[in-house]
C-alpha cells in the first residue's frame, strides 16, 4: 500500500524526459500532492505545501535577490520541488540559487527547452487522482479485512498483524495499563530504543499516534514508525481505521465483561448483606482477577434523578462502564451491582488510606461532567477496613443516597462520612417529632416570613453556615453590611439575643437544617 508520489516517481514521467536536476537530489523522495504554476514573488496563503511549482521565473528574472527570497520561502512552506523553464524568460539559475537548494535538499528541475505546463499539469494530476482513487479502494478492501476479522477468535492479534503486513513498518499497541505489543516483536533492548525513538520522532513525519478511545475515555494508544520512511495520508487513514477496529473490540470484550459479572449478582446480594466470611471474599476476589493488597472498601449508590425522562435501565451498562473507566485509573477495583432501583459499585481501595476521600470526591467530580451520562443521584457509605462488614457501608450508603434526594443539588456532600449534622437528622424516623423540634425553634421566624414576605429564614441558614461571619453572609446573599446589620436585630427579635449563644446556636442550626431536609415551605 506504499501509494505516496514522490519527486522521484515525477521525474520518471514522459513529461520530465528532457528534465535536468539542477540541485536538491538529496530531497527527490519529498511527497508530490498537487501540481500548480507560480509566476508571482508574494506567495502569502497560496500554499498548503508538498506542492510542486513550475515556473519560466518571469517574476524574478531581473532581481537575484528576490529569486533568493522566493525559494527559501518555498523551502520554509514544505514545496515539493521547484520546476523551471530556460529560454524564454531566464536564461540560467544563479549559482546562489543553486547552493540554497542543494544545501536544504530542496529540487530544483530544469527545462532547457520550451515545455507546455498544461500538458504537465494535466498529466500529473491525472496520476494523482489516479493515485488517489487507488488508495481509496485499497482502504475500503482493509476496512472490509478488519470487519472480517473482529468477527474471529483473537481479533486483536489478528488486526496488529493486518496493518502490519498492509504498510511493512513497526507497528505499537499500547494499553491503558502500559502493557506494549509489538508487530514485529523486538527484543527488550530493541524496544526502549523504539520507544525512546518514538518520544524523539512524535513531531515529525516518521511516525503516527493514533489514540484508541472507547466511550468518550482513552484506553490505548495505536502507534506506526519508520525510521527511514515518512509517514503519508494512506498511513494516517490506516491507522485511523485500525484504531476504530480496535475501539470496537475492546467495546464488546467490555459488554462481555459486564455481563459476566451480572451473573455474580447473587454472590454480591449476599456479600451486602453480610452472609459472606471474609477468607471466601478474599478468595472471590482473587478468582476475579483483582491484584494487589486492598485497603479497605466502601460501597457507591447509583440513582437516576428523573425516571421519567426516558432513562431506562438499558443505560446501566453504559453507566457500569463509564463509572468503571473514571474510578478505576483512581485507585480503586471496581464490582458493579444491578438494583431494580438503582446501582451499586463495590469501591475497594487499592491506594494508600490517605488520599481515599480525594480521590472518591474527584471520581464523582468526573461523574457528574461527564454530559453523556443521565442525571444521577451518588453517594458513598462508610469506608471499611473488613471486607465482610461491607454491609455496614451499604447501610450509610443508603442512608447518604437518601439524603442526596432529599436536599437541593449541592447542600450535602455524597460521601456520608461528611454528612454530619443529617446523618442524625436522618436517623429521626419520627417525621412529627422534627416537626415540632422545627417549630420550637423556628416559628417565629417561619412566620413572620409567610405574614411579611420576607427571607428571614435564608438570611438564618447562610448566617448560621458563615459561622456567624458578616462580612461573608452579606457576600454570600449579596445585600450590603447595614441590610444585614437589620435582619439580624430582627432575628435577634424573634428568636432571642441569645439565638447565637452555643447550645442554642446548635439546636437553632439543627432546626434549619431539619427544615431543609424535610422540604418544608
Amino acid at each position: 500500500m506504499h501509494l505516496n508520489i514522490t519527486m522521484n516517481d515525477v521525474l520518471k514521467r514522459n513529461t520530465f524526459s528532457k528534465a535536468k536536476i539542477a540541485a536538491g537530489s538529496k530531497g527527490l523522495n519529498r511527497l508530490v500532492k498537487w501540481v500548480h504554476v507560480m509566476e508571482v514573488t508574494q506567495i502569502g496563503n497560496l500554499l498548503n505545501g508538498n506542492e510542486l511549482i513550475l515556473s519560466t521565473g518571469m517574476a524574478w528574472k531581473d532581481n537575484e535577490q528576490v529569486f533568493l527570497s522566493f525559494v527559501l520561502e518555498l523551502i520554509e512552506l514544505n514545496v515539493s520541488g521547484l520546476c523551471i523553464e530556460l529560454g524564454t524568460q531566464l536564461s540560467a539559475v544563479p549559482s546562489c540559487i543553486l547552493e540554497t537548494a542543494e544545501k536544504h535538499g530542496f529540487p530544483i528541475i530544469l527545462f532547457e527547452e520550451e515545455v507546455r505546463f498544461i500538458d504537465i499539469t494535466q498529466d500529473l494530476h491525472t496520476y494523482l487522482i489516479q493515485q488517489h482513487y487507488e488508495m481509496i479502494t485499497k482502504l475500503e478492501s482493509f476496512s472490509q479485512a478488519l470487519n472480517q476479522i473482529l468477527l474471529s477468535p483473537n481479533p486483536q492479534e489478528n488486526i496488529l498483524n493486518l496493518l502490519h503486513n498492509s504498510i511493512n513498518m513497526q507497528v505499537v499497541f499500547i494499553h491503558s495499563q502500559k502493557n506494549v505489543t509489538l508487530v514485529p516483536a523486538l527484543d527488550s533492548s530493541e524496544q526502549e530504543n523504539l520507544l525512546v525513538f518514538i518520544e524523539q520522532e512524535q513531531e515529525t513525519s516518521f511516525v503516527v499516534r493514533q489514540p484508541i478511545q472507547v466511550l468518550d475515555h482513552p484506553f490505548a494508544e495505536l502507534i506506526l514508525c519508520s525510521k527511514d520512511r515518512p509517514m503519508t495520508d494512506l498511513h494516517v487513514l490506516l491507522a485511523d481505521r485500525t484504531a476504530t477496529a480496535l475501539a470496537n473490540q475492546l467495546l464488546r470484550e467490555m459488554y462481555a465483561a459486564e455481563k459476566k459479572r451480572a451473573e455474580e449478582n447473587t454472590w454480591m446480594q449476599e456479600w451486602l448483606e453480610g452472609r459472606h466470611r471474609d477468607d471466601e471474599i478474599e478468595k472471590h476476589l482473587s478468582y476475579l482477577g483483582m491484584k494487589g493488597r486492598h485497603q479497605g472498601a466502601s460501597v457507591f449508590c447509583v440513582e437516576m434523578e428523573n425516571r421519567e425522562a426516558g432513562v431506562s435501565e438499558t443505560q446501566y451498562p453504559y453507566i457500569q462502564i463509564v463509572i468503571r473507566s473514571i474510578f478505576e485509573p483512581l485507585g480503586f477495583y471496581i464490582l458493579p451491582y444491578v438494583k431494580s432501583d438503582h446501582l451499586i459499585f463495590i469501591l475497594i481501595n487499592l491506594r494508600e488510606v490517605m488520599s481515599y476521600k480525594e480521590r472518591v470526591r474527584q471520581g464523582i467530580l468526573l461523574a457528574r461532567e461527564n454530559q453523556k451520562l443521565p442525571s444521577l443521584f451518588m453517594a458513598v457509605g462508610k469506608r471499611i477496613n473488613r471486607l465482610g462488614a461491607l454491609d455496614k457501608s451499604y447501610n450509610t450508603a443508603l442512608n447518604a443516597l437518601m439524603v442526596q434526594t432529599k436536599l437541593p443539588n449541592g447542600k450535602s456532600s455524597p460521601l456520608y462520612d461528611d454528612l454530619h449534622m443529617y446523618r442524625l437528622i436522618s436517623m429521626i424516623q419520627d417525621k412529627h417529632e422534627l416537626e415540632d423540634f422545627i417549630q420550637d425553634y423556628l416559628r417565629p421566624v417561619i412566620e413572620y416570613d409567610a405574614k411579611n414576605n420576607t427571607r428571614l429564614l435564608t438570611t438564618l441558614k447562610v448566617f448560621l453556615m458563615c459561622g456567624g461571619s458578616k462580612q461573608e453572609t452579606a457576600g454570600q446573599l449579596y445585600i450590603v453590611r447595614q441590610t444585614l446589620y437589620h435582619r439580624i436585630k430582627q432575628l435577634e427579635e424573634l428568636l432571642g439575643k441569645d439565638f447565637m449563644e452555643p447550645g442554642k446556636r446548635q439546636a437553632v442550626e439543627f432546626a434549619a437544617m431539619a427544615h431543609e431536609y424535610l422540604e418544608l415551605p
